[in-house]
């Protein structure tokens, strides 16, 4: 693991002058404040760095001045700024030096502490990121009374004037019909190269305009969120730079099936996957696996306003339906085993597909694994698995499977939320959680207040 002398001595070796402190927001946006290298010493490691008025990311607090605590696990190159280099930072009250608790940061910290005292010696994510590059958006933002205006351009789109794109399905398009294969090599070895995160894969994604899907390699659990923070980052300046613009949105395009955000689980003892028994006949699935996906059934849809933060997620839920249940091959299914090779010892995780890419990732993946956590400690039984076609299903049929539905709003996420939160107790704090919740109900506000273009189309000549 990196040091502060592993940073001193990067520094040194490639002429750094500038240093980018990262940090994120309660909604996972990242923030930054450039200091001087000079100005970086043993101390800004061990007490911290003030470096600004933080108050105007996180709003008045009571507790003291808020500064940055740089974690140097996270430092890199930035590569398209010669002599700049970022480390992520955790927030700290000054000058006690206490985490401060409304830093998205440090909820899986806590998780992970709730996990070591069961047992777990490490507990592991693997991701999988879906993101669209368009070549070019524009919207309205000084005249919204004047009516709703979005314009999107992709030159693999079906509305594109080029014969060459007509597909109603992009999933693993080949050159020259997938014509981001460079840009996302290029993503990729600049996120290996220069972040030390490990890009296990990367294909077009399943929508045709544009959507690609980049796999990353199995981390601890915040290391795995820095990971998505930090391939959003590269991710929006390599297509800022190249003209283009790199969205993360949900549900962008209408007839398409929106971003996810998959995680895959590994709960480990030292060098045992605790999620592994070769004995078990259905997917060679462990006791604690199974109770770790009854604990993701249990409290899904209280996991929903995290998973799924913004009104545009439910619209791709609409798009792309999830339903509360898990086997072997549903990727229509909430949870999914991993069961293709088979004794793989290693390799066995637990998936967990509702998310999507907009979420904060601290958030996220903080209270999905509490969920998980909380399933074994309860021993909560997930029932049977359904391995049938959903998309087949009908409403009884559904009912006989024992196989729930989501929350159709944020408003209905909240509720859930509300009902169903003590297994969140000590890993999210009050704090953070009435901040988020604000934030939620806000956009709820906001966009229930706009009118569409589809409102004119339904109801203009009412």
């Amino acid at each position: 693991m990196p040091t502060p002398e592993d940073v001193f001595e990067f520094i040194s070796s490639n002429n750094i002058r500038w240093v980018d402190l990262q940090f994120f927001d309660v909604e996972g946006r990242m923030n930054r404040t450039t200091v001087n290298a000079r100005e970086l010493n043993n101390a800004s490691f061990s007490k911290g760095i003030a470096c600004g008025d933080l108050k105007e990311v996180y709003g008045w607090t009571e507790e003291g001045e808020l500064i940055l605590k740089p974690d140097p696990n996270t430092f890199g190159r930035v590569p398209w700024e010669p002599s700049t280099m970022r480390i992520i930072c955790n927030v700290i009250l000054a000058p006690s030096g206490d985490r401060y608790l409304k830093d998205p940061r440090y909820v899986p910290e806590r998780t992970v502490v709730n996990a070591k005292a069961m047992g777990i010696t490490d507990l592991t994510i693997s991701s999988e990121l879906d993101f669209y590059v368009f070549d070019n958006v524009t919207i309205d933002k000084m005249t919204p009374q004047r009516g709703p205006n979005c314009l999107i351009e992709s030159r693999e789109a079906p509305w594109s004037p080029s014969p060459l794109w007509n597909s109603p399905d992009g999933a693993y398009f080949s050159q020259p019909f997938d014509t981001l294969y460079s840009a996302r090599t290029q993503i990729g070895e600049v996120i290996e190269d220069s972040f030390r995160y490990i890009i296990t894969k990367h294909f077009h994604g399943r929508s045709t305009s544009g959507q690609q899907t980049m796999g990353l390699a199995p981390l601890a659990l915040t290391e795995s969120a820095d990971a998505i923070e930090t391939s959003k980052f590269v991710i929006r300046n390599l297509a800022f730079i190249a003209n283009s613009m790199a969205t993360f949105m949900p549900f962008p395009i209408l007839g398409e099936r929106g971003n996810e955000l998959i995680m895959g689980f590994t709960l480990w003892k030292k060098d045992e996957n605790v999620f592994y028994d070769s004995t078990d006949k259905y997917a060679q699935i462990s006791q604690n696996a199974r109770y770790f996906v009854g604990g993701l059934l249990e409290h899904a849809e209280a996991l929903s306003i995290f998973t799924n933060p913004n009104p545009n997620s439910y619209k791709r839920l609409i798009a792309d339906p999830r339903y509360i249940t898990w086997g072997k091959k549903n990727t229509s299914a909430i949870v999914r085993i991993e069961n293709e090779i088979k004794n793989d010892r290693q390799g066995k995780r637990v998936v967990f597909n509702l998310a999507d890419p907009s979420v904060n990732p601290y958030l996220a993946y903080g209270v999905v694994a509490a969920a998980g956590l909380d399933g074994i400690k309860n021993k909560i039984d997930p029932g049977k698995p359904v391995d049938e076609d959903l998309a087949d299903m009908d409403e009884d049929e559904m009912k006989k499977a024992k196989v729930g539905t989501l929350p159709d709003s944020i408003l209905e996420a909240i509720a859930a939320l509300e009902s169903d939160n003590k297994f969140l107790k000590g890993i999210l704090s009050s704090e953070l959680l009435e901040s988020y919740l604000e934030d939620k109900i806000e956009e709820h506000k906001e966009q229930a207040a706009r009118p569409t273009s589809y409102e004119f189309e339904k109801y203009f000549n009412l």
